[in-house]
């Protein structure tokens, strides 16, 4: 059973606290005398769920209150782990740790907090851990229900350090990573875990099988060095509804789709000049930069292809390219928090793909932004040509009145080309840098119509039946990519975007 599959198992119960909550939690209480009755004692919750964690690594915390209904102190006599010693589970009273705590004070009229925690120690390729935590007062007994899912992994730790050194009185960099041994593959066995950056280093190449499961702890990524090589579903034998899922190492549901848990300072998969990567039925998700391209020479292969692929919820940019060269097939990105994807010139030719960005928080920039020049840290204007950036039979829509930006100096070069395309945008742009009536540019598109998804929110972005991306597209580019990711056919009448309506 692959982990990403099993992630709704004990999706309640899912409050996040903090031992920091001690201080406010105890503070000095008045005195009183000591009671004995165990019928004034109520727990919080009689079952504690924790998240799914990978084995040997430490669960968030959890916590539930013992109170005190009546007016007088209780004495609890014992607190303790019922498998001892050999539970995985640990608990806090009042800031005091222990497998058995022994004679605790419940103060009148008021509670206790416990907070519980586990770490799975190595094991099976999925089990369920499961204790209680027994409280006894006077002879008499209660428990909590201790239950959490835990899967074994592929660990990839880093035992190296890159350092980026700055003038001060700015710090030096550093960024841990480990480099992965020559010509290796990731199995699907079990899920692989990834801690700072995992290189693929010059003349070495990795591929990760279809239907694999890539976790990434806060600040990790992949680093494609120049001359490596990253392969993903390389035989193309996997499907889009059964991925290789790339991601964060927060397993509870609650975090599956929430940005920006994964990815350094070079982003979440680092793309250097002289690599080459391709990505077959993937699920990019939740990180801060999904992918990120470096410059390549002009007339080089692109040295990013990927088809048949979502890319959804990362805090800044899906796919960036600094003059990289990227082709994308079936390509779906969704909810970005600046853009979906940032092109500062280079190459990008994308057939069939969906560029759909409703991203929670208010965000500044449109979807896609396609630009030839950058400005430095002295303020000076440098340029990048764009050699080519074209969009056949795609939908780039979003929340925000226009979702293609442009910014451009004819210092440089500037070429793009967008047919059979839904595109939103403004009409008239006040800085008039674009023309939409210009078939040179935009050919045979529809401009400010409604996609109409069947279930975008749960990254269902197939066409409904009033979509207006349905036979708006045009040959060639249906030529090019004759099915959609779900093996449907669109040589006749081809759609807009990712899916076919069928």
């Amino acid at each position: 059973m692959k982990q990403h599959k099993s992630k709704q198992l004990f999706s309640d119960c899912r409050a996040l606290l903090t031992f920091g909550l001690f201080a406010l939690l105890f503070s000095c209480r008045p005195d009183h005398s000591t009671a004995f009755d165990p019928l004034s004692i109520e727990f919080s919750k009689d079952t504690i769920y924790l998240d799914t964690v990978f084995n040997a690594m430490g669960s968030s915390t959890r916590s539930f209150t013992i109170r005190n209904k009546s007016d007088q102190n209780i004495l609890l006599d014992k607190v303790k782990l019922g498998m001892g010693n050999d539970s995985p589970f640990r608990f806090n009273i009042n800031g005091i740790h222990g497998v058995e705590l022994n004679d605790i004070i419940l103060p009148a009229s008021d509670s206790l907090w416990v907070f519980i925690e586990l770490t799975s120690p190595p094991g099976a390729l999925e089990m369920l851990w499961t204790d209680s935590l027994i409280i006894t007062n006077k002879g008499l007994s209660n428990d909590v229900k201790l239950i959490s899912l835990a899967y074994d992994a592929h660990f990839h730790f880093p035992n190296k350090i890159h350092t980026i050194k700055r003038n001060p009185p700015l710090t030096n960099i550093e960024i841990p990573y480990s480099i992965v041994p020559s010509n290796s593959t990731w199995s699907n066995d079990k899920p692989h875990v990834v801690y700072g950056y995992a290189v693929i280093d010059s003349g070495s190449s990795l591929e990760i099988m279809k239907e694999a499961s890539i976790h990434f702890h806060s600040g990790s990524g992949l680093w494609v060095a120049s001359g490596g090589i990253l392969n993903v579903d390389q035989d193309n034998t996997g499907s889009y509804s059964n991925p290789v899922v790339f991601e964060g190492d927060r397993l509870e549901p609650f975090y599956s789709n929430i940005a920006g848990q994964w990815g350094g300072l070079l982003g979440g998969i680092f793309i250097q000049r002289g690599s080459k990567v391709k990505i077959n039925n993937a699920w990019i998700k939740n990180g801060t930069i999904g992918i990120r391209c470096d410059s390549i020479g002009e007339f080089e292969e692109s040295n990013l292809l990927i088809r048949n692929t979502r890319i959804t919820d990362f805090s800044r940019v899906s796919i960036y390219s600094g003059f990289g060269n990227i082709k994308m097939e079936n390509v779906t990105i969704a909810n970005s928090g600046l853009y979906s994807l940032y092109c500062l010139g280079g190459r990008v030719f994308a057939d069939h793909c969906t560029f759909m960005n409703e991203f929670p928080s208010a965000r500044s920039t449109p979807s896609i932004g396609l630009f030839n020049r950058y400005e430095d840290a002295s303020g000076q204007y440098r340029y990048r040509d764009l050699n080519e950036a074209y969009f056949g039979n795609c939908i780039i829509s979003g929340n925000k009145e226009s979702e293609i930006g442009f910014d451009f100096d004819v210092n440089g070069e500037f070429n793009y080309k967008m047919e059979g395309s839904l595109i939103k945008i403004l009409t008239n742009p006040v800085n008039g840098n674009y023309d939409i009536n210009n078939s040179n540019y935009f050919k045979q598109c529809v401009f400010n119509k409604s996609p109409n998804f069947m279930l975008p929110k749960s990254y269902n972005f197939q066409l409904d039946s009033n979509s207006e991306a349905i036979d708006i597209g045009m040959p060639s580019p249906a030529i090019r990519v004759p099915f959609d990711p779900n093996n449907v056919g669109r040589t006749i009448s081809p759609d807009a975007g990712t899916f076919e309506k069928n």
